[in-house]
């Protein structure tokens, strides 16, 4: 024991300094950065068990969890310094809501990261979080009400870690707190005649987000605490929106947590967190960030090349901020500085004059972990910003995005496919739906002549109508769930619920039609229990009822279906994730307007579909509406357990299309989607 102990404060020295004290101290000293936990071996599962179970129980919530990213930097870059490297989002609701009452820049550490961190050529394993007085220090709070409820709360939170991981528990100091420590911009606006506020906030993040991915950034997270729960809105009655974004950015991360000298201890800070809100009464975006100059002075990086990495991010930022139009203003509480509202104006029909982004903006996959804080309302000199962003790094080195090239295997690009019609044109050998060259279509096209000419078709080749709704905000998008007596059969076998429907997509703008093919879906779900004969016999009853459809661009190859995943590491079809478990799951969604469909099957299961959230839903806009019949979401319920396909499954085996640049431009939505299934049950 004495030798482990010895073992683990000569490991520590490799942090920022040396160790105060054995025991966690009271939350007094004002040089703490962060309390760690170290543990001699990996304890990963032991830690990503902790933290997607048992953290809830002492009221702090997993937003966005990214766990393993060192496989991300294996993957991309081919070689990794490190053993495991996960970041673990936590927001207390319950501290943080009221607090953001009293000074709103509270939300620049909502949510602070839980890290476990680990180096190959070491067996010591390493877990800590930043002291929440550094982080009331760097933001600028110095309210004694919102100092006191916000130490106070992580006293459950570090009771837990400590019981549930053990090791040796430390406390480390920082070096210095930089002059600099935030960045605060607002952006005001004014609302059309055709646009009220909802729209202009739909319009805004959406913009903003693609601004972002342009420039290389991932959303890596997004938090809504006007949903947070059921009293969010009344305890936040004074604003009209208020969420977060967790921005990363992978080339940076991996240059600072990974390589030769690396310091996953700088894991942190990350994901790096923006707040925005807007107040009642106004019409200005108020937005606030803490700088990465905090990552170096608190850690006293020394290291030349990871310094000009963190003032490019520095100094990028703020240029991508100015460029949409906003303004800075000096750091403080903005709900002291300010006490004067503006009415809401409706002159012309202009939102977003200031920067343009490209409609199939891509995120490169180089993605990494970022800050930024906030300023309040005394102006400042903005200097004009150029056309074209470069950010200069000291070696001169070209940083320049490298955008990824990946698609999910067995994807057939649009120039094959055209090359293949061409050759089957004149042909009779194409036949609907089924297998090609080893190629399997996921979707059934052709013409919408109108929602109930299609309902009528389905019925009259004996498919039972389970329920018809609209998947998008404008109702132009018509999803019509259907089944029958051989889907229903197959559904009922152990684990094949998800195979009980398959959809038609309605949209009436496009007067278009997308139907799921039976056998692409049941190749997929059924695993060793499909059943080809059965499953063609579906497909002929629907290529009878709509004898004009087509093959679509979306296909796979038909062997890989049973064993299909997006990429190396993301789930498999058995990867289901629960939701919700108890003996009362089906009561608790009767009268659920979230809920809009149910249909028992023969083995007790029940399956049920759930309109997603309004932004969660969004993410359509992004990859294609045409396979948004894969909402609502199927929600599997037996044996008191409800179930989902894995969202990165369910997701991308819907859009066989789906590259790894289009997919990080919806990085926030599998979380979201098991979210908002999750809400349905509470």
């Amino acid at each position: 024991m004495q030798h482990f102990a010895h073992k683990i404060i000569l490991t520590l020295i490799t942090l920022p300094s040396l160790l105060l004290s054995n025991d966690v101290p009271t939350l007094v000293k004002t040089n703490n950065l962060a309390i760690y936990h170290t543990v001699e071996g990996n304890i990963e599962n032991k830690f990503h068990t902790m933290a997607d179970e048992k953290l809830k129980n002492v009221g702090f919530v997993l937003t966005d969890p990214h766990k393993r990213v060192n496989d991300h930097y294996k993957t991309k870059w081919g070689s990794t310094k490190l053993d495991v490297l996960s970041f673990m989002p936590l927001i207390n609701y319950t501290a943080i809501l009221p607090l953001l009452n009293i000074d709103p820049r509270i939300a620049a550490f909502a949510p602070f990261n839980l890290v476990i961190h680990k180096r190959l050529d070491e067996n010591v394993t390493y877990v800590g979080h930043l002291m929440p007085e550094l982080m009331l220090d760097i933001i600028g709070i110095k309210n004694e009400e919102v100092r006191e409820t916000f130490t106070t709360s992580f006293q459950s939170l570090d009771a837990t870690v400590g019981k549930e991981i053990g090791g040796y528990k430390k406390i480390i100091p920082y070096v210095k707190l930089p002059k600099d420590r935030m960045i605060n911009y607002e952006y005001d606006f004014e609302l059309t005649e055709d646009m009220d506020m909802d729209d202009f906030i739909d319009d805004f993040q959406n913009r903003f987000e693609l601004t972002f991915i342009d420039k290389g950034y991932l959303i890596a997270g997004f938090r809504n605490f006007m949903d947070a729960s059921f009293e969010a809105e009344d305890i936040l009655e004074d604003y009209t929106a208020f969420w977060s974004y967790s921005l990363c950015h992978m080339e940076f991360s991996y240059n600072i947590f990974d390589q030769k000298g690396a310091r996953p201890e700088a894991g942190l800070f990350a994901p790096c967190t923006m707040y925005m809100y807007i107040r009642k009464g106004t019409n200005k975006v108020v937005i606030g960030m803490i700088r990465l100059q905090n990552w170096a002075d608190t850690l006293d990086i020394k290291d030349e090349k990871r310094l000009a990495l963190i003032q490019e991010l520095d100094n990028e930022i703020p240029t991508i901020l100015e460029a949409y139009g906003m303004k800075a203003v000096a750091n403080g509480n903005p709900l002291l500085v300010s006490k004067a509202t503006n009415n809401i104006k409706r002159p012309k029909k202009e939102t977003f004059s200031h920067i343009e982004v490209s409609k199939e903006a891509q995120v490169p996959s180089h993605i990494q972990s970022i800050k930024i804080g906030g300023l309040d309302s005394v102006n400042i000199t903005i200097p004009k910003v150029p056309t074209v962003i470069k950010c200069a790094s000291s070696s001169g080195i070209d940083r320049s995005i490298k955008f990824s090239k990946r698609v999910p295997p067995g994807y057939v690009p649009h120039g094959f496919e055209k090359a293949q019609n061409k050759k089957v044109k004149s042909t009779t050998h194409t036949r609907i739906g089924e297998v090609t060259k080893g190629q399997i279509s996921a979707y059934l096209r052709g013409k919408e002549t109108s929602i109930e000419t299609v309902q009528e078709k389905l019925k009259s080749v004996g498919f039972e109508i389970i329920a018809t709704v609209p998947v998008n905000k404008k109702k132009d998008l018509i999803s019509i769930v259907f089944t029958n007596k051989s889907l229903l059969a197959m559904a009922s076998k152990e684990n094949r619920g998800f195979i009980a429907t398959l959809r038609a997509l309605v949209d009436t703008k496009e007067k278009t039609l997308n139907i799921t093919n039976p056998l692409y879906l049941a190749k997929g779900f059924l695993q060793d229990d499909f059943d080809e004969k059965e499953a063609k016999k579906i497909l002929s009853e629907l290529i009878i009822a709509f004898p004009k459809l087509s093959n679509s661009k979306d296909m796979l190859k038909y062997q890989l279906l049973p064993k299909y995943q997006f990429m190396k590491g993301m789930p498999h079809y058995e990867n289901m994730v629960e939701v919700a478990s108890g003996s009362d799951l089906l009561d608790k969604i009767k009268n659920n307007d979230k809920v809009v469909f149910s249909k028992e099957l023969a083995n007790g299961g029940t399956l049920i579909g759930i309109k997603l959230g309004k932004r969660t839903r969004k993410f359509t806009k992004r990859i294609g509406k045409n396979n948004a019949g894969m909402l609502p979401y199927p929600v599997f319920i037996k044996d008191g357990k409800a179930k989902i396909l894995a969202p990165k499954y369910y997701l991308s085996i819907m859009y066989p299309m789906l590259t790894m640049s289009k997919f990080m431009t919806i990085a926030t939505v599998p979380d979201a989607m098991k979210k908002d299934c999750e809400k349905v049950f509470q």
